[in-house]
């Protein structure tokens, strides 16, 4: 079977949301394996970086949400 453009961008954005999801768990122990993972799938630095930073500002966004009305 022959492998098709669209199949290495989806593999790198499951990698990127993976990372993403272990920043907002907290999962510090996944980042290096995730990391290495989304370079060898063709993400830059930059896109690593931003994907980072969201899962930050989404974790700082859910900080200033009350927990009582």
């Amino acid at each position: 079977m022959r492998q098709t453009k669209a199949k290495p961008k989806t593999e790198r954005a499951d990698i990127l949301r993976a990372l993403k999801l272990a920043v907002v768990e907290g999962a510090t122990w996944r980042y290096d394996h995730l990391v290495n993972l989304a370079l060898a799938a063709g993400a830059s630095d930059e896109e690593i970086d931003e994907v980072a930073a969201h899962a930050i500002q989404a974790l700082l966004t859910g900080a200033e949400q009350p927990l009582t009305a």
